[in-house]
């Protein structure tokens, strides 16, 4: 793999072959899956986001699995290729980084085995590995991972899994937008309808929690563009100086009007 692979799947999926710089807490992915390693971390990973209560970590640490879902949509789509996304081959990387001079809490996943497998060539046999590959990492991944988040936390299994939908639609409206190739478009259209349709077996839910039908809102800044509500509370409000975010499902639309006059005062004033 080249590097400039590699750095786009730093820079936009946190998965990455590069030891981070400013580390805070690193541990085999598996450790996830230890009761007690969980709690320890949780404990510590909590008020590091400045979190006032037990759950924020809790979907904060469900908010990690955005970047690889997105990034194995990526690669399987452009690439027809995909990374090794079991727990055994990745570590947890908390770390600190800056953006705008802004310090916040990151986290990423390193890849041990950074060796790509290709989709077979017969084409008629295309579908089913990408499918498989896609079941994968939410069965066989994610889903050991918040169902063990739920047992030694306080937020049901169905919270953390809400976290990942908004991440989904925007990834794939992003890479849409990113990408000039109308055969690689298709091929991202084919997979995110496919992570769509999975069973809900494979989450271990009645239904796919990422299946999700999202209400619209006017934009805050346009008010002849529509933009989405999050499929669930983010907690953020639960965060030190933190407060609900304009696209809270939590949040009246009486309160959003509110919110985009006032806006749209300032930005004329």
């Amino acid at each position: 793999m080249n590097e400039a692979l590699f750095a786009m799947l730093e820079d936009s999926y946190d998965l990455t072959v590069n030891k981070r710089e400013n580390l805070l807490f690193t541990c085999p992915a598996i450790d996830l899956l230890d009761e007690n390693k969980l709690k320890q971390l949780l404990a510590f990973y909590t008020p590091l986001v400045k979190g006032m209560d037990p759950s924020v970590g809790e979907v904060y640490m469900a908010g990690w699995f955005r970047g690889p879902m997105l990034g194995l949509l990526y690669t399987l789509s452009v690439l027809k290729q995909a990374p090794d996304l079991s727990l055994n081959n990745l570590t947890v990387q908390i770390y600190k980084a800056e953006y705008n001079n802004h310090e916040y809490i990151a986290v990423s996943f390193y890849l041990h085995n950074s060796e790509f497998v290709a989709a077979p060539l017969p084409l008629e046999e295309q579908e089913m590995w990408i499918k498989d590959k896609i079941s994968s990492l939410f069965e066989h991944t994610i889903r050991p991972v918040f169902d063990l988040i739920a047992k030694v936390g306080t937020l049901k299994v169905g919270m953390l899994w809400s976290q990942l939908p908004t991440s989904l639609e925007y990834g794939y409206d992003r890479m849409l937008s990113a990408e000039a190739d109308e055969q690689v478009k298709l091929s991202i259209v084919t997979h995110f309808n496919m992570v769509k349709s999975l069973d809900g077996e494979v989450f271990g839910r009645s239904k796919n929690p990422l299946d999700v039908k999202f209400r619209m809102t006017e934009s805050l800044g346009d008010k002849d563009k529509q933009v989405r509500l999050k499929a669930a509370c983010c907690l953020y409000y639960l965060v030190d100086g933190g407060y609900y975010c304009y696209t809270c499902p939590r949040v009246k639309e009486s309160v959003r009007a509110e919110q985009r006059e006032e806006y749209r005062c300032k930005q004329q004033a």
